[in-house]
């Protein structure tokens, strides 16, 4: 008996020993709302239609509110040196309609003009039918996990800009001609806000914004010059300018 139980043992270690090298597929762990926190911003994950997280090597499970804040995660470790992607072992992401984990690399995501609890707009799906629908539905671009990655790469410029009863604090936000720029709309009053950036077409589209749901806007600044503006989309009521310098800047200025 004592030789059997040993063996039992040795059989046991080496199939631990199997799996933690990779021997069955990654499986996701769950994530327990207004418990978890999210490994970037520091919020809790409440709502898991938009919850994603992803597996290290080393056996760690990183959890996140939102797809946008994983990947952003790793713009942040890189700089501190406490990790990178060639760390992760597997990504997965919940399917938006049956808050199911997806493999994200298989998953089918949204950018749409839609609230998500960061403000990205970005929402993930199994099926790929379902995904093309709901950008139909919302005005919405197709997109890849990889192709997120790109999308959402670390700034050149960030600004925050916040609406309370119409008005916009600062009034102006200047960048400088090429940057990558995100832009955090806050909202402090209880109305839903759907703001564009005047003169940048699709592209400067706020995804829409309410009190405790604040909106994100990235965008090339590839036209330079001061005419540009914040604008109510239902409203079309200005509240405050863009301005973009380099290039002509000073040519445009110069015909003020």
């Amino acid at each position: 008996m004592k030789y059997k139980c040993k063996e039992m043992l040795i059989l046991l270690c080496v199939g631990m020993a199997f799996v933690s090298c990779g021997g069955t597929d990654p499986v996701p762990v769950e994530i327990y709302p207004e418990e978890d926190v999210c490994e970037t911003c520091r919020m809790l994950i409440t709502d898991q239609r938009f919850a994603s997280e992803c597996l290290m090597k080393k056996g760690r499970a990183k959890k996140f509110d939102d797809v946008i804040c994983m990947i952003r995660y790793f713009d942040m470790a890189a700089t501190l040196g406490i990790a990178k992607r060639e760390d992760v072992r597997a990504y997965f992401v919940k399917d938006y309609d049956s808050k199911e984990w997806v493999d994200a690399r298989k998953a089918h995501f949204v950018k749409a003009n839609v609230v998500t609890v960061m403000g990205y707009g970005v929402v993930a799906f199994k099926n790929s039918d379902r995904a093309a629908q709901f950008a139909r539905d919302f005005s919405g671009q197709l997109l890849t996990f990889d192709g997120l990655w790109e999308i959402y790469k670390r700034p050149n410029a960030e600004k925050e800009i916040t609406i309370k009863d119409g008005v916009m604090n600062p009034d102006v936000v200047t960048v400088k001609f090429g940057d990558l720029v995100e832009i955090r709309l806050n909202v402090e009053d209880d109305k839903s806000y759907r703001i564009a950036v005047k003169g940048y077409d699709n592209e400067g589209v706020f995804p829409i914004a309410s009190k405790g749901h604040p909106a994100f806007l990235r965008l090339n600044a590839v036209r330079p010059g001061a005419d540009f503006a914040f604008i109510e989309m239902e409203s079309g009521g200005i509240l405050g300018k863009f301005r973009v310098e380099g290039a002509h800047f000073q040519e445009e200025l110069k015909r003020k």
